[in-house]
């Protein structure tokens, strides 16, 4: 009773515009014909025709809603209700602009056709409505729509942060490079002019190799993890020379997680290369192979820096900046996949 009540209440809602715009042009109409014919008849008479053109022009309007419900056509009342809104626009233009202003004579025009206007809009909505049932399907529909599109958009932009954060950190890396070369340069030129001007017998010897970003890691991770032995420092002196090299085999230390390396062989057979093995020179594809192997060797996959421990502690070897730029695309092929 209480649903009832409601949907009674919205529907006057709906309807309250298009009548009372209809009654106040009908009732604005009956005094200006009846006002106009009053000149040239009886007022009795006058208004009699005036009331007698309003309640055609009303069941005009009623047959053409009627019609428009149903979905049926009704040329006539359709035609006589247009035919009713022009003279009325036509009577109250020519009323007001005889008895009363121009303002007064565009308002009355302008009423009985945002009558006939609001009335076609409420038959439109009306014979339009859906049930509850599909506008609930309509906004799931909708709703599930725009989650994908947000999720779309989230995980894009999530994909444009990462290339734009390795490209500022692969500038930074070239732009500490070029400072580094600028400095060997000075230093170069500095040593050159110095000893042409200060020439000597004895020169010292050459100052040993700086480390590189694996040694530095392999030294600090032994201070750490195994302490530091009482008489040598990681960075003391003491430390010998280290000439810079091209790959650095990784650790072999206890207390990783044991790999199946069937497995690897498996994914090597697949991707159509020779299984890889630690130790040896690895191509991109082999590297790939590896890389991949480890990430899904768990569940949920390795991040990067689990997959480069994996990596050293299962024996391979790689320059860190090689390993990382195989996992970017090995994430990227990943991403792309349907």
């Amino acid at each position: 009773m209480d649903m009832e009540w409601k949907q009674a209440a919205r529907r006057a809602v709906h309807w309250s515009l298009p009548v009372g715009l209809t009654g106040l042009s009908l009732g604005w109409t009956v005094y200006a014909v009846g006002e106009i014919l009053a000149h040239q008849a009886p007022a009795p008479l006058a208004y009699t025709v005036a009331g007698i053109y309003d309640a055609v022009w009303l069941y005009a309007l009623a047959m053409e809603t009627a019609h428009r419900r149903q979905g049926s056509s009704g040329k006539l009342p359709a035609s006589l209700g247009w035919l009713f809104l022009v003279t009325s626009v036509g009577v109250l233009v020519t009323h007001g602009l005889l008895y009363a202003t121009a303002v007064v004579a565009v308002i009355g025009a302008v009423v009985p056709a945002a009558a006939k206007a609001t009335l076609i809009m409420a038959v439109e909505r009306d014979t339009t409505r859906i049930s509850p049932a599909a506008q609930q399907q309509i906004d799931a529909v909708r709703s599930a729509t725009r989650d994908q599109v947000a999720i779309g958009r989230a995980v894009t932009r999530a994909k444009a942060d990462r290339h734009k954060t390795a490209a500022h950190l692969e500038r930074e890396e070239y732009t500490a490079r070029g400072k580094a070369h600028k400095v060997r340069h000075a230093a170069a030129e500095k040593l050159a002019e110095l000893t042409s001007e200060h020439p000597a017998a004895d020169l010292p010897e050459e100052v040993p190799a700086l480390f590189s970003d694996e040694d530095l890691a392999r030294v600090l991770g032994r201070w750490t993890q195994e302490g530091v032995s009482p008489g040598v420092s990681p960075v003391s002196p003491q430390v010998g020379p280290v000439s810079p090299i091209g790959e650095l085999a990784a650790s072999k230390g206890e207390g990783h997680t044991p790999l199946d390396w069937p497995a690897l062989a498996a994914v090597a057979a697949v991707a159509g290369v020779d299984t890889p093995e630690p130790g040896e020179p690895l191509s991109e594809e082999q590297l790939t192979v590896v890389l991949r192997w480890l990430r899904h060797s768990d569940n949920p996959p390795l991040s990067y820096r689990k997959a480069l421990a994996a990596y050293r502690g299962a024996g391979f070897s790689a320059k860190e900046e090689r390993v990382r730029k195989a996992y970017a695309a090995l994430i990227d092929a990943e991403d792309a996949q349907p």
